[in-house]
């Protein structure tokens, strides 16, 4: 009997552990399932380029370092994510940096906007800083045209802004690495007059590279002078077609002309050839004479000159007069002599 209620109660012991067993096993269960069935409704999204807004009083202070926009992961409810995605409420900012002051900072980026069951992970996010003090600088304005497109002939003169000096406000590091600020100017082509536009300003380094600073005004009315070069130089009178029997003398009450052109070609140039056609003239006259453009010239002053002909009949040669001689002392023919002895 005793056997038999130990037997039983060894029995009990087992039937106990093994509901609790069993009953344990069961709750992990259903604890599995239910997980599995939230997860359908849980979901994330990654957002790129997100900008950050700068807690900072911009009119006092500057700050470096900061990334130009960072990614935000949004985790949460798929409807939530969804809902904070479309409408855009949400905003990566900074901490108050006035508050830090100048000097270098670790921050940590925030996310603000955000709703109620919608966690975000901003990456990078904690960032290194520089906050530093505003600083304002007068800079000339350097005009800088491209000439490669005006009239043959013209050149790009010096080119005046106006205003003339600009204001440029930055942090203290990045307004001294301000060299210039420069207004580049395109002029159209062929043109041959003074060009008046307006130029959008730069700010460049030393080494001619930008400078990320704010430029007050952002634009000046430029205005860039076209001119052509000029040279004054001598006419040198010339005959051609002239005939032998004549002589011809060429004059002008003009000496020199103003020529305009590409400087290069100005330089090889001393003189202006007129060529004065004289066939046919046997004598003294006037002519109109257009002249001739040089090679790299455009314009000529005045482009006609008058030129005076004088004519002069050119004497005998001696073999000329020599000839006449020999046909005007024929000698006799054998006849006229018999006729002379005879009377003789």
């Amino acid at each position: 009997m005793a056997e038999w209620m130990n037997r039983k109660s060894f029995l009990l012991v087992m039937s106990f552990i093994l509901t609790i067993f069993l009953f344990a096993l069961a709750t992990d269960a259903n604890g599995g399932l239910r997980s599995s069935s939230l997860n359908p409704q849980s979901s994330s999204n990654t957002i790129t380029n997100v900008p950050i807004y700068v807690d900072i009083n911009s009119e006092e202070y500057a700050v470096t370092g900061l990334p130009d926009s960072v990614a935000l992961r949004l985790e949460g409810p798929n409807s939530l994510i969804l809902s904070t995605t479309g409408n855009g409420t949400y905003r990566v900012k900074t901490p108050n940096l006035t508050e830090l002051g100048e000097g270098k900072h670790t921050i940590t980026l925030e996310v603000t906007g955000l709703p109620t069951g919608v966690h975000g992970i901003v990456s990078p996010e904690t960032v290194e800083i520089n906050i530093e003090k505003i600083t304002t600088k007068e800079v000339p304005v350097v005009v800088k045209a491209d000439a490669s497109s005006v009239g043959n002939g013209y050149q790009v003169g010096e080119g005046v802004a106006s205003p003339a000096t600009v204001t440029v406000k930055a942090a203290t590091s990045i307004v001294n690495q301000v060299d210039k600020v420069v207004a580049n100017v395109a002029i159209p082509e062929g043109t041959k007059t003074d060009y008046t536009t307006t130029a959008q300003l730069q700010a460049l380094d030393a080494t001619g590279k930008p400078v990320a600073v704010k430029i007050d005004p952002e634009r000046v009315q430029v205005r860039v002078s076209i001119s052509s070069s000029q040279k004054t130089v001598p006419l040198v009178l010339t005959t051609t077609g002239s005939s032998s029997n004549y002589s011809y003398l060429l004059n002008s009450t003009t000496k020199q002309v103003t020529i305009l052109g590409a400087q290069s070609s100005l330089d090889q140039i001393k003189a202006i050839p007129v060529l004065v056609d004289v066939s046919n003239i046997t004598q003294s006259t006037t002519k109109t004479i257009t002249l001739t453009l040089p090679s790299g010239v455009h314009s000529i002053s005045p482009e006609t000159i008058e030129v005076t002909i004088t004519v002069t009949r050119n004497s005998l040669t001696a073999t000329e007069a020599s000839t006449t001689q020999t046909v005007t002392t024929e000698e006799p023919t054998e006849t006229t002599k018999e006729q002379t002895t005879q009377a003789q």
